[in-house]
């Protein structure tokens, strides 16, 4: 477990921050009082172990943000505690590379710390690409980010940068230049928007001092917002960016949520439809192979009567884990309903078919599921359809006839909707 570092002389402020730490974050927290203490306490811990730390910039004995600079030295994200701001300490904070300043008199300190804690804990996944020719002003911009963790990238050719961005729908945010050699910032941007929702990815324009229209016409080929190279302050860059990945990071949390189901953290019965639908045209138009499945648990309602359901949402959650890592990346599985999970897999023959899902098969019911005071094993009923039809919905109305025939014969065992009845062992 990482550690966050809580420095500051008042013990009361320390508990309070400390129990807001722990009940909202899944960090541990270390506090002292003074900069002897923090000098001592680094000397004794790992750097790579500290997440973060929350430094108090008057101390009994540093009272010119001497344990600041101690933290600092050692490259450990640091959040400065104070009680005023002057323009001079809001300066020098910069210069230290400090990853914000909190006013300690503020009523809502508390949740602004924890939600910058939580925020460097989610950066590094937030990937952000600088497309900029200037190296000296992209190296300015990923020094300022890398403060906050995030994940940067630079290119200096829009076209590679767009590229990439293209195929890579992980980018949360581009930071783009005007000028720039083979297509300038505003084209970048109107064929980023073509590809990209303003709910799937943040565009910040920039431009020199003196082109005062610049910021019009980033925002009218799509840009989120738009800065002066020469005038930003860090600060302000900061609270930009972190609004909008907090809003974007927000947004596709809420998407995650309709499109998966919370027990299995598998997709859905509506996004399995969104998604295997434009595969199944393509597929049919190709004429590739491909197998539809339907996976139903045999018995379930005696587990859910004989246990209960809490038992019986453990047996849900262990058989789907068991299918998502026996499947391809190019495979798409979702819990249709109840104990039912439907799969569909491109490119799987009918000749492949019946092995691999004996082996599925296999996998499940020779797996111990531990529940509460428990230990059980589950069987599976398995219906596939290899014959590819023009409408996705015949294809598992046929694995969906598979699996019944499946259960009417004895459970526990694979049969395909193109053959005669197949025993399994």
């Amino acid at each position: 477990m990482k550690k966050v570092i809580v420095v500051d002389d008042s013990k009361f402020f320390c508990a309070i921050v400390e129990k807001q730490i722990i009940e909202h974050t899944s960090f541990g927290v270390i506090s002292c009082s003074t900069l002897k203490e923090a000098t001592t306490l680094l000397s004794h811990l790992d750097p790579d172990t500290i997440h973060a730390c929350l430094v108090s910039y008057r101390l009994r004995d540093a009272l010119k943000g001497e344990a600041v600079e101690l933290f600092r030295k050692q490259d450990i994200p640091t959040i400065v505690l104070i009680s005023d701001i002057t323009a001079s300490l809001r300066s020098r904070f910069w210069r230290l590379k400090v990853v914000d300043y909190v006013i300690k008199n503020d009523r809502y300190v508390i949740n602004e710390i924890v939600e910058t804690l939580t925020r460097l804990e989610r950066n590094p996944d937030n990937k952000i690409v600088i497309v900029e020719d200037s190296r000296t002003s992209a190296k300015l911009l990923q020094i300022l980010l890398k403060v906050h963790k995030y994940k940067v990238l630079h290119f200096t050719n829009p076209k590679e940068a767009f590229e990439y961005v293209k195929y890579h729908p992980d980018v949360k945010m581009v930071i783009t230049d005007y000028q720039m050699p083979g297509m300038d910032g505003c084209e970048l941007t109107r064929r980023l928007r073509r590809i990209y929702s303003k709910q799937e990815l943040a565009i910040l324009g920039m431009s020199g001092a003196g082109q005062t229209i610049m910021a019009a016409n980033f925002l009218k080929h799509g840009a989120d917002d738009f800065i002066i190279k020469q005038s930003f302050l860090a600060e302000e860059f900061y609270l930009r960016i972190n609004s909008y990945l907090d809003s974007l990071n927000t947004f596709q949390k809420l998407a995650t949520a309709a499109s998966f189901d919370y027990l299995t953290n598998v997709p859905n019965r509506r996004h399995f439809f969104e998604v295997v639908e434009a595969m199944h045209d393509s597929a049919w138009r190709h004429e590739t192979a491909v197998t539809c499945a339907m996976i139903d648990i045999d018995k379930f309602k005696s587990v859910n009567d004989n246990y209960g359901h809490s038992v019986g949402d453990a047996v849900l959650r262990e058989v789907a884990h068991i299918i998502k890592n026996s499947i391809r990346k190019s495979d798409v599985v979702a819990r249709f309903g109840g104990e039912e999970f439907c799969l569909y897999m491109n490119g799987m023959s009918a000749q492949h078919s019946l092995e691999y899902f004996d082996e599925l098969r296999e996998k499940i019911s020779d797996a111990v599921i531990d529940a509460e005071d428990h230990k059980l094993q589950v069987t599976v009923s398995i219906g596939i359809c290899s014959t590819i039809k023009y409408n996705l919905n015949d294809m598992i109305e046929d694995a969906d006839k598979a699996l019944y025939r499946a259960k009417e014969t004895g459970r526990n065992r694979v049969i395909r909707s193109e053959e005669p009845l197949r025993m399994t062992r």
